[in-house]
C-alpha cells in the first residue's frame, strides 16, 4: 500500500510545481475592447449601412455633460462628429471634442478648428460670433450632401438624442438648403447597432455563462417554507404550485410572482442570474435568462409527469422554432415560418399583445376545446439592447410588426423567447404557459448556441 501513496505524492508534488493546479483568470479592459468594437464597426459596419439606407451624410451631435443613446458606439463627443459617403470609402470629420478627445473613435480625416471646439464647449458664451460655426457649413457644402441623416425619432430612443435647442441650431448652421435635406437616421441607426461584430458575439457570451453560474447560486440559496423570491434574488415566477392559491388573475408571465412569497414544496418556476461582465454603463449586454426549477413534494424524486410533459412540449417547439431563423430572411418572414412550422407540428398559436392578463385569457379561450399545445414568440433583439418594445433590430413577434422588414444579418444576437401552454389535469381550465428564453447568435450556420439552451428542470432538495 506504500507505494501508491508515495506514487500519489510525487505526481502532487510534479502538479504542483509544473503550474498544473493554477487556473488562468480573465479579466479583459473594458476600454480596450470597446474601442476595438466601435472602430471595428466603424470600418466594417457603417459603410454597408450608410448606403443600404440611402444617406450621404451623417451627422452625430454630442454635448459634454449630456447623456447620449450613441455613448457605446460612438464614446462622449463634444461636438459634431460626421460621416461622409465620398464613394470610395466613408470620411470622418470633427467639430469640437478638443477637451474630450475623439470619443473613442480613430483616425480622424478632418479635424475642427480650436475656435469651433472651444466655442462648442462654451468659452466666452454669448460673446462669440456665429459665423466661428461657417467652417462645418462649408465642409458639409464641399461634400454636397442629397441627404443628411441626423438622430432624431418620434419613436425610437436610441435615434433621438439631438435635443430641440441643438437641432434648431444645426439648421442654423446648415443654412436653409443643407437643413431641407434633413432626415431621420433610425433606420441608420437601427442597422448600424444591430449587426453585431464577432468580439461582440464574445462579449455578449461570456456574459451570459456568468449570469448562468449566478443562477445556480441563486437557486442553491432557496429553503423550502423558508426563502421568499426576494431573498432569492433570481426573479422567480411561479408557474405551478401544488400547496398555494394565486393572488390575483392568472398572467402569461407567471402564476405567482411576489416578492414575499415563500417558495414552497411542489412549486414549479422560472428563475435566473444577472451580471455585467464588462461594465459598458447603460449600454452593457443584456442576460434576458430563464432557467427551470422544480421542489419535489414529500416522497417524490422527479417532476411530476404533467409539468415534465408541458415543459417537453416547449423544448420540442425550441427545436422547430431554431429551423426556421436564417441568415438573409426579414423578421416577418422568420416570424412566418416560425407559426407555420409549429401549426405544421399541431401547435395552436396564440399572438400575444404582451398584456399578461389579456394574453392568458387569450390562452384560455384558444386552448379551451383542443388538447394540442399553444404557443407565443417574440425573438427581439439583444446585446447592448434592452429588449423593451423599441429596443433596435430584427425581431420576430405579433405586437413588433413594425419590425418585419428588418433583415437579419450575420451574428444578429437575439432572445431566443418564446412560451408553450399546455393543460394540465390537475389545474383544469388553466393550463401552464412556460416562458424558455435565452440570447442565442444567428450565423450563416443557422442559430448558434452561445449558452446552454434549457437543458432540463433543476430539482431542489
Amino acid at each position: 500500500m506504500r507505494y501508491p501513496i508515495a506514487a500519489f505524492a510525487l505526481f502532487t508534488l510534479f502538479a504542483s510545481s509544473t503550474g498544473v493546479a493554477q487556473t488562468d483568470s480573465y479579466a479583459p479592459d473594458a476600454g480596450t475592447v470597446l474601442n476595438l468594437i466601435r472602430n471595428d464597426k466603424l470600418n466594417l459596419v457603417l459603410p454597408d449601412a450608410i448606403r443600404n439606407n440611402g444617406i450621404d451624410m451623417w451627422i452625430h451631435v454630442g454635448r459634454l455633460g449630456q447623456p447620449n443613446s450613441l455613448e457605446y458606439e460612438f464614446g462622449v463627443v463634444d461636438g459634431y462628429l460626421i460621416f461622409t459617403d465620398t464613394g470610395e470609402r466613408i470620411e470622418r470629420a470633427l467639430f469640437g471634442g478638443m477637451f474630450t478627445g475623439p470619443g473613442g473613435v480613430n483616425h480622424i480625416d478632418v479635424q475642427g478648428s480650436t475656435e469651433v471646439a472651444r466655442a462648442i464647449a462654451g468659452y466666452d458664451y454669448g460673446k462669440t460670433e456665429f459665423s466661428v460655426y461657417d467652417e462645418i457649413r462649408d465642409y458639409v457644402a464641399s461634400q454636397d450632401p442629397k441627404t443628411i441623416a441626423v438622430n432624431f425619432s418620434d419613436w425610437l430612443a436610441a435615434a433621438d438624442s439631438i435635443s430641440y435647442t441643438q437641432m434648431e441650431k444645426l439648421k442654423k448652421i446648415l443654412g436653409a438648403e443643407y437643413a431641407a435635406r434633413i432626415v431621420s437616421a433610425e433606420n441608420l441607426i437601427t442597422e448600424y447597432r444591430s449587426r453585431r461584430l464577432l468580439r461582440e458575439v464574445v462579449v455578449q457570451a461570456n456574459t451570459l455563462e456568468i449570469a448562468r453560474q449566478n443562477a445556480l447560486r441563486n437557486l442553491a440559496r432557496i429553503v423550502p417554507g423558508v426563502t421568499t423570491i426576494g431573498e432569492c434574488n433570481c426573479d422567480a415566477r411561479i408557474y405551478y404550485s401544488a400547496k398555494s392559491d394565486r393572488l390575483r388573475e392568472p398572467h402569461a408571465t407567471s402564476w405567482i410572482r411576489h416578492p414575499d412569497y415563500v417558495f414552497q414544496r411542489g412549486d414549479f418556476f422560472a428563475f435566473a442570474g444577472d451580471a455585467e461582465w464588462m461594465d459598458f454603463g447603460e449600454e452593457s449586454f443584456g442576460v434576458d435568462t430563464k432557467h427551470h426549477a422544480y421542489i419535489p413534494l414529500e416522497g417524490e424524486s422527479a417532476v411530476p409527469k404533467e409539468l415534465q410533459f408541458a415543459w417537453d412540449q416547449t423544448k420540442k417547439a425550441q427545436g422547430i422554432i431554431r429551423d426556421q431563423v436564417k441568415v438573409g430572411m426579414t423578421s416577418g418572414e422568420a416570424l412566418a415560418a416560425i407559426v407555420s412550422a409549429l401549426e405544421d407540428a399541431n401547435f395552436v398559436y396564440t399572438p400575444f399583445t404582451d398584456d399578461p392578463a389579456d394574453d392568458y385569457r387569450m390562452i384560455q379561450d384558444m386552448l379551451k376545446n383542443t388538447d394540442k399545445s399553444g404557443f407565443y414568440v417574440d425573438l427581439h433583439a439583444m446585446g447592448n439592447n434592452g429588449g423593451s418594445l423599441v429596443t433596435v433590430g430584427p425581431s420576430m413577434a405579433p405586437f413588433r410588426r413594425d419590425r418585419d422588414n428588418i433583415v437579419i444579418q450575420p451574428n444578429h444576437t437575439f432572445a431566443f423567447e418564446f412560451a408553450v401552454h399546455t393543460k394540465l389535469p390537475s389545474r383544469r381550465g388553466y393550463p401552464i404557459t412556460i416562458n424558455f428564453s435565452n440570447p442565442q447568435a444567428v450565423t450563416e450556420l443557422g442559430v448558434e448556441w452561445i449558452q446552454p439552451a434549457n437543458d432540463g428542470i433543476h430539482l431542489v432538495h
